[in-house]
């Protein structure tokens, strides 16, 4: 029995007055930037297309919402295709939908086409409906789908349908991308102070941008998150080495055993909605690694990347990413700092400017963290000068004028590294000034004086020793109080 399908005509040129009325309101040419399809969608609909590996086209048709989408997928065969049931069965199989439950399932007595009706769970819990139909002929593999809060199905499907009947790919040597015309010049960003609510940092921003975070961490992005800037941490559990504890049974954790630093940067952009993530180009930092290391007495690992993804608004992005992993303590927990610029992928390039300035922008009131996003500046520099000759003249001077800008260092890596190191040590120096200097420590055992204890026991352990000289009684002075007391302490320039 033969099946009909609604888009046999998704290849014949598009004819809006074919479509069904539109929910969404009238249709609308787009030509995708990449020149890559030609597509009818309603007003304010997202249109995106990509190519998800080499021989492959995919256009994405998203509803402002962004539940509801059409697309239409290109590629060769698969190794193990026969069909177009197996290349359905596949296509389904390699989203991974969570709450997947089949509904309906047929095939053409050629199995050249096949046709399949599915439920599953979104991320925020709502229940999707959606139908794929799969075209398999001539050594190419044609995938229609669409889908939409299942509630809203019925409403949705017209418009969902017009959309795939009336999406054309174009013949790149007939639709060539034009020649940029001043198109490669930088953006200009006019940035205005911002500060993080709880005060811990601040940094400059365009106006129209949402800035979030606490204790030094932050998060800003454009509105519909495709362009942005991150300083951040993350954390996961995995297993544990200490007895009777099992790290699994914490609550409101992450479970996920230790990886590698960009392993963990992706399972934390997948938990907020990207996909599609493509790693374009990697590096290890094993000398920092090393460096770090030593300082904290914890093994830690460094990578730099750069990346591209489908953003949770099907937006797809570049970015430049910097990822610093603490291996696991003996409980099983590890986690991540990272520093971030992203863009739209086509715009990438333009954006890097104010991007770089955005981020050199950053202060905290914790040095270290403004340091290593420093670190992390030089190494996006690099990168950015690799399209040097693709920017106008107004890039070259907002690239020197930033490198400027790198070259001023700061010199408080010993500082920030001592800091660290006491807190995870569980210690805390003094300085005596009624003693000419003289230092004490306490830790987890008590109080000592210059190596040799003092006093021991709970009262005066890091815990809850307030710094008062069991001796002469005075107030002694943390010795990281700041930088320059731990300069004049342990003699560092």
């Amino acid at each position: 029995m033969a099946l009909a399908l609604p888009v046999a005509v998704a290849l014949a040129s598009p004819d809006p007055s074919k479509a069904a009325p539109a929910v969404g309101g009238r249709l609308e040419l787009q030509v995708t930037p990449d020149r890559q399809f030609a597509i009818y969608a309603p007003a304010g609909w997202q249109v995106h297309s990509e190519a998800p590996a080499p021989q492959q086209r995919r256009v994405v048709v998203r509803e402002p919402a962004g539940q509801a989408l059409a697309q239409v997928h290109l590629r060769p065969w698969a190794s193990g295709e026969r069909d177009a049931v197996a290349a359905a069965a596949g296509a389904l199989q390699q989203q991974a939908l969570p709450g997947l439950r089949l509904l309906a399932a047929r095939a053409a007595a050629d199995r050249r086409r096949s046709l399949i009706d599915y439920e599953f769970v979104a991320a925020d819990r709502t229940t999707m409906r959606a139908r794929q139909y799969v075209l398999a002929d001539g050594g190419e593999v044609r995938v229609y789908a669409y889908q939409a809060p299942a509630a809203r199905f019925a409403a949705l499907q017209p418009t969902l349908v017009s959309v795939l009947t009336n999406v054309t790919p174009l013949d790149a040597q007939r639709f060539p991308v034009p020649a940029a015309r001043g198109g490669t010049a930088p953006l200009r960003y006019e940035l205005q102070p911002r500060r993080l609510p709880d005060g811990t940092a601040s940094l400059r921003l365009p106006a129209a941008w949402q800035l979030a975070g606490e204790q030094g961490r932050v998060l800003g992005a454009s509105r519909d998150g495709s362009t942005g800037f991150a300083f951040s941490t993350a954390s996961y559990w995995g297993p544990s080495s200490l007895p009777h504890f099992d790290a699994s049974r914490v609550p409101g954790a992450t479970h996920l055993p230790y990886t590698t630093p960009l392993a963990g940067l992706q399972a934390l952009m997948r938990q907020v909605g990207s996909r599609d993530l493509v790693v374009l180009e990697r590096t290890a930092e094993p000398a920092r690694a090393a460096q770090a290391s030593a300082a904290l007495r914890r093994r830690v690992e460094i990578e730099r990347a750069w990346l591209e993804y489908t953003s949770a608004q099907g937006v797809r992005c570049k970015g430049y990413f910097e990822t610093l992993a603490f291996t696991p303590l003996p409980s099983g927990q590890w986690g991540i700092l990272y520093f971030a610029v992203w863009a739209p992928r086509a715009e990438f390039d333009r954006h890097a400017p104010g991007l770089a300035e955005i981020a050199a922008s950053y202060r905290v009131d914790e040095r270290w963290a403004a340091d290593y996003v420093a670190r992390g500046l030089e190494n996006l520099r690099r990168q950015m000068a690799r399209t040097s000759q693709m920017m106008a003249d107004s890039a070259r001077a907002a690239r020197e004028a930033l490198t400027a800008a790198f070259e001023e260092r700061a010199r408080s890596s010993d500082y920030i590294d001592y800091r660290r190191t006491q807190v995870i040590r569980g210690e805390q120096e003094w300085v005596s000034a009624a003693e000419g200097g003289a230092l004490y420590r306490s830790d987890h055992w008590g109080l000592s004086r210059e190596g040799q204890t003092v006093v021991e026991g709970q009262p005066y352990n890091v815990y809850n020793f307030d710094g008062r000289n069991p001796r002469t009684g005075e107030q002694m002075t943390p010795v990281d109080a700041s930088r320059e007391v731990y300069e004049r302490v342990h003699g560092r320039r």
